[in-house]
């Protein structure tokens, strides 16, 4: 089964990068995901963000469910932890449920 379920009827958001993942500076291009990691005890989630200039993970959290609260909880970790500037971000995902 798919860990990602993209609802028919939403419009999906612009690619602003063109599939071209790199940056000229860090803090300027951020991409992020949720996976699901089976273990013996069920499905553990966990959300990354990585900043596209160093491929350094600048935020992530942990779940047992797939929910907007553990994308966005990663996202506010990188947020929180970097110099992100106003207009110079791009927050690029793929176009999951969540």
């Amino acid at each position: 089964m798919p860990s990602t379920r993209r609802d028919p009827r939403a419009t999906p958001a612009p690619d602003r990068v063109n599939r071209d993942f790199t940056a000229p500076a860090p803090d300027r291009l951020w991409v992020a995901d949720a996976t699901r990691i089976r273990t013996g005890e069920g499905a553990f989630w966990l959300a990354a963000v990585r900043d596209a200039f160093s491929n350094r993970i600048v935020g992530w959290k942990t779940s047992d469910r797939c929910d907007t609260d553990l994308v966005l909880g990663a996202l506010e970790y990188a947020i929180w932890s970097r110099d992100v500037r106003d207009g110079q971000l791009i927050h690029h995902s793929d176009r999951g449920s969540t």
